[in-house]
């Protein structure tokens, strides 16, 4: 073997012996598990712990929700239909108010609104107080005053007329006033008699009569007119009567 190869083999075993020898005296590197990591040294990761510096692994995505289902609308139940309530008036100042007097109540005998009824038992009771008629008839109601009641019934004059039936009647006037019968008009029935007219306290009444030659159909004497007057409780003739009242 010659020098250059001597010295290559050489080179070659001390490249070797210092390799090994630093394999043999170099002490092992200690990781020191530190309660935390040291100021100076933020990069040191201690035993057992969780290197934080390198990113965590993606966790795997949660579950998306499903979106809930939308709600069906709700419609309110129907409520019962009830009449609206009439709105409150707004208060208002002091007003007059106008109140219609109460309606009059009639006296005895009225009746139907009237302040005498011709079908009350006043008017019976007086037409019961009249003599007889002739044999075979009656009293028959021919007619009455209509004065209303709500025009008031004090200081009227009321009448009715009643008649028997026969070929020559005869008629009798009647005369009322705030309840009472005051009496007939002539002291004995008369054919052809007739109301004219009335007032409040007044009636007209129109007379015929038959002369001596006249036929029962054409009496020839009168008209004559005899207003009644209401005095009180009395009452007051002016006029002709027929002869021989």
């Amino acid at each position: 073997m010659d020098i250059r190869s001597t010295a290559f083999v050489m080179l070659a075993a001390s490249i070797a012996i210092g390799t090994a020898g630093c394999g043999t005296n170099s002490s092992p590197t200690v990781v020191t598990a530190a309660s935390g990591p040291s100021a100076s040294s933020p990069n040191v990761v201690q035993a057992g712990a969780t290197d934080r510096s390198q990113p965590a692994a993606d966790p795997k995505p949660a579950a998306t929700p499903a979106a809930p289902a939308p709600e069906p609308a709700v419609h309110p139940k129907p409520v019962a239909t009830q009449e609206p309530s009439a709105a409150p008036e707004p208060a208002a100042g002091p007003q007059t108010v106008t109140t219609s007097a109460p309606a009059e109540s009639g006296p005895y005998g009225s009746g139907h609104g009237l302040c005498f009824d011709v079908n009350s038992a006043l008017a019976a009771s007086a037409v019961a107080q009249l003599a007889p008629p002739p044999a075979g008839s009656g009293w028959v109601v021919q007619g009455g005053s209509g004065d209303p009641i709500q025009a008031g019934c004090s200081g009227v004059l009321s009448w009715m007329q009643v008649e028997w039936q026969g070929i020559h009647p005869g008629s009798h006037i009647l005369f009322f006033t705030n309840g009472t019968y005051l009496g007939t008009a002539t002291s004995k029935p008369y054919g052809y008699t007739e109301i004219l007219g009335k007032t409040k306290d007044t009636v007209s009444v129109q007379y015929r009569w038959a002369k001596p030659d006249d036929a029962l159909c054409c009496p020839q004497g009168g008209p004559s007119v005899v207003t009644f007057s209401l005095n009180g409780t009395t009452v007051q003739a002016n006029g002709q009567f027929p002869p021989g009242n």
